[in-house]
């Protein structure tokens, strides 16, 4: 409600990350739908341009429906959004509405448009991920977009309620009041108002006629006390800088401020206003401002709550690997001792004891041993989905390093190990490091008696359809690797067993192991977004498959 820059540069351009791919899955799949969702919310909502369109035959009415949806859906499948709200706005000033005349658009419309869009991008989001990520960069970037419209729609139509004032001032304050907004213009210099709309007292309860009579200074009482600083310092910048623009010079942008005001009835609600200059003086200098201030109260709600949500996750997760780690360490501990000292009097009553005695407590430092080695394994389990730290890798160095340590192994068994030119794509280093590695280990593991390990290691990426039968995301695209051995293989029937933490297909006097290297790499993949499957052929061979987003 205080004055705010307008001479500030062109409006930001959208380059969206996340909403491409989900403008072209709904494209594809869902444009009639995403059409029909549209009026749905525009009727439950009563957009007043609804009613220029209301004599139309339905059949019509989804026609211009499905064009405009085709229209915002290809702008943000190719990236173009600030295109699109611009092209919109020119049609608004040019009065190329078809229906709706340049003057007939009122600020429910503009509030209420980026909202609908939004709602409606909202209402497929479940059908194309739950990937948490994808989700929370999707609903930032419909943010930026629907901030973005309403930021230059307000812009165009306080250009366009400028053009009006001198002859249709009467008009104009019939819209003003009947907007669910707070529309002002005043005097910087003396501070006192000219105009206030209904709204300041549908918003905030009190009479526009003491914002009349008191001006600025009853504004001042009504903010929070811990906004107020920043508020006008970024106030006085903001006029400080428009002085330095010359009369004539574009000042159709404008700048926004975000801040608390209390309401009549006691509690806070937060706004953000929308301010440009109205007029200036003789000399140039800014006489009159003009803003505009929404209540945004439900969304910043709603963004706080998000917050602490996300914040309480975070702890918990901490909290979780504390424990887990705790656990592993005050459970370890019995079990080396149950090691070390069963070893030693092994070693130091050797002969003193029975062939039976002898054999029962190898049997209980060996079983000490493998539950030591077991703990460490959960305690991986745990803390794989806890590490978030995607980075663009080579798949290929990984690799490298993989090999390097596995290179005794590998020359004991005479193992070779085949690949094409893995990519780099965004991953956790550490864990296709874990992954890899349990991969060749098992391959190596589950070799054939007399016949040396071959492993060929292959990939591709897939088009979108190809994922969409396997439940991933089709809008995105993905890496396939797989990682095929010359191994003992195993029936098909047990392929989903092999995942599954402890389930093992041989005994452990046939192979060693925990039984939980592949629930790992399941784990590992999960974690990444992807999936993991595997195909076997006994006495042949195992192929594993992975799916992960590239």
């Amino acid at each position: 409600m205080i004055p705010s820059d307008a001479s500030t540069t062109g409006s930001a351009k959208l380059a969206f990350t996340y909403c491409p791919h989900f403008a072209k899955f709904l494209l594809d799949h869902h444009l009639e739908e995403f059409s029909q969702e549209l009026l749905r919310l525009y009727r439950q909502v009563d957009i007043p341009m609804l009613a220029f369109y209301k004599d139309l035959p339905p059949e019509q009415l989804a026609g211009i429906l499905n064009a405009s949806s085709m229209k915002l859906l290809t702008a943000f499948a190719e990236n173009r959004t600030s295109q699109h709200i611009d092209a919109t706005l020119q049609r608004w000033a040019h009065d190329q509405l078809g229906r709706v005349g340049r003057n007939q658009v009122a600020t429910r419309d503009i509030a209420l448009m980026g909202y609908v869009r939004k709602q409606a991008f909202m209402t497929f989001l479940p059908r194309y991920t739950v990937d948490p990520v994808q989700i929370i960069g999707l609903i930032r970037e419909l943010d930026a977009y629907t901030l973005e419209l309403a930021n230059n729609a307000f812009t165009l139509y306080i250009s366009l309620l400028q053009q009006k004032i001198d002859e249709q001032v009467h008009f104009i304050r019939k819209i003003t009041d009947a907007a669910p907004a707070i529309i002002g213009t005043y005097n910087i210099h003396s501070g006192q108002y000219q105009f206030i709309s209904q709204g300041f007292e549908m918003l905030l309860g009190y009479p526009r006629q003491r914002v009349l009579e008191e001006g600025v200074n009853f504004l001042l009482t009504l903010i929070h006390p811990d906004d107020l600083p920043s508020l006008l310092a970024e106030n006085a910048q903001a006029l400080e800088r428009t002085n330095q623009v010359s009369d004539g010079q574009d000042e159709t942008q404008v700048l926004e401020f975000k801040y608390r005001m209390r309401h009549q009835n006691g509690p806070y609600r937060w706004f953000q206003t929308y301010g440009t200059v109205f007029d200036r003086n003789q000399q140039g200098r800014v006489e009159h401002v003009l803003n505009i201030s929404i209540d945004i109260t439900d969304k910043m709600e709603a963004e706080h709550q998000v917050e602490e949500k996300n914040r309480r996750l975070v702890q918990s997760n901490a909290s979780l690997q504390e424990f887990a780690y705790i656990a592993s360490h005050d459970l370890k501990e019995p079990l080396r001792k149950i090691s070390t000292f069963g070893d030693r009097l092994l070693q130091s009553q050797q002969g003193n004891m029975n062939a039976e005695g002898e054999v029962y407590l190898a049997k209980i430092i060996d079983a000490a041993q493998r539950m030591h080695t077991l703990i460490g394994d959960i305690l991986s389990v745990s803390l794989i989905s806890s590490d978030q730290t995607f980075e663009k890798q080579s798949l290929k160095q990984i690799l490298d390093d993989v090999l390097q340590a596995l290179e005794l192994q590998m020359e004991r068994m005479q193992a070779q190990v085949y690949t094409d030119d893995l990519p780099v794509v965004p991953v956790i280093a550490s864990q296709f490091r874990q992954l890899f590695q349990n991969l060749l280990t098992n391959a190596f593991k589950f070799a054939r008696t007399g016949v040396p390990p071959v492993v060929r290691i292959s990939h591709r990426f897939l088009p979108p359809g190809d994922v969409q039968p396997l439940g991933l995301t089709a809008g995105r695209p993905y890496l396939e690797l797989k990682i095929a051995d010359n191994g003992i293989g195993f029936d098909n029937r047990y392929a989903g067993k092999i995942f599954a933490i402890f389930q093992r297909l041989h005994t452990r006097k046939d192979f060693e192991g925990t039984g939980i290297g592949l629930a790992i790499c399941r784990k590992i993949v999960e974690n990444h977004g992807g999936i993991i499957t595997a195909e076997g052929v006994p006495d042949q061979g195992a192929t594993f498959t992975i799916i992960v987003p590239a």
